[in-house]
């Protein structure tokens, strides 16, 4: 593959569009699916464990696409600051859908889709700082580790009904509490640098 062909180039940053763009809709039919069905998640293991698997393969779509769609920027060479922003964006609101729909049926805690609403509007904020101060927005260190941890959870959130005979209904608020920690703390890296970019401004204009 020739990197230096500008078509190709064109191609491939528009496939990495694509792969970021599908997550909100695969998040809404994972939504849309784990809704539909009224039984409690211990009945629907019995009675229609279908659903269960037919969400989990949505989650994994959802996180391949998260996963190839950097790789494939980064390989490309196609990485862009609206790529960087599109990222977090498409992340955010397929990952609110994902954990709103498991905290409405039981599986997770409704505490964790509020804390993890506002940790994005927070860290929105500090990007909006941080580019008007002409730094990255990419995602930092913090964000990728929430990220990783926010998906795992949701996998072994959705599938509780499969060992809840096993270990009990405490996986439930365990897990959740873990995402709502890690959520809450990957915050800190955003706001810390958004105010050092804030600073600098002020010291710029002086």
């Amino acid at each position: 593959m020739d990197r230096k062909n500008p078509a190709w180039n064109k191609r491939t940053y528009h496939l990495v569009q694509m792969l970021t763009l599908v997550r909100p809709p695969l998040a809404a039919a994972f939504a849309a699916v784990l809704l539909s069905f009224k039984q409690t998640p211990s009945v629907l293991r019995q009675e229609s464990p279908f659903v269960l698997i037919l969400c989990a393969i949505l989650l994994i779509l959802v996180e391949l696409s998260d996963l190839l769609d950097g790789i494939l920027a980064r390989r490309a060479g196609v990485v862009s600051e609206w790529g960087a922003t599109l990222d977090p964006y498409a992340d955010s609101i397929s990952r609110i859908t994902v954990y709103w729909a498991l905290a409405y049926r039981g599986f997770a805690m409704a505490l964790v889709p509020l804390i993890m609403a506002c940790r994005d509007v927070t860290v929105a904020y500090s990007r909006v700082i941080l580019a008007r101060s002409g730094r990255s927005v990419s995602a930092k260190r913090s964000g990728k580790i929430k990220a990783e941890v926010q998906s795992v959870g949701s996998v072994l959130i959705l599938l509780g009904p499969f060992y809840w005979a096993y270990t009990g209904k405490w996986t439930i608020h365990t897990l959740s509490w873990i995402v709502i920690v890690v959520t809450a703390a990957s915050v800190v890296e955003y706001v810390a640098a958004a105010i050092s970019a804030s600073k600098a401004a002020r010291k710029e204009v002086k």
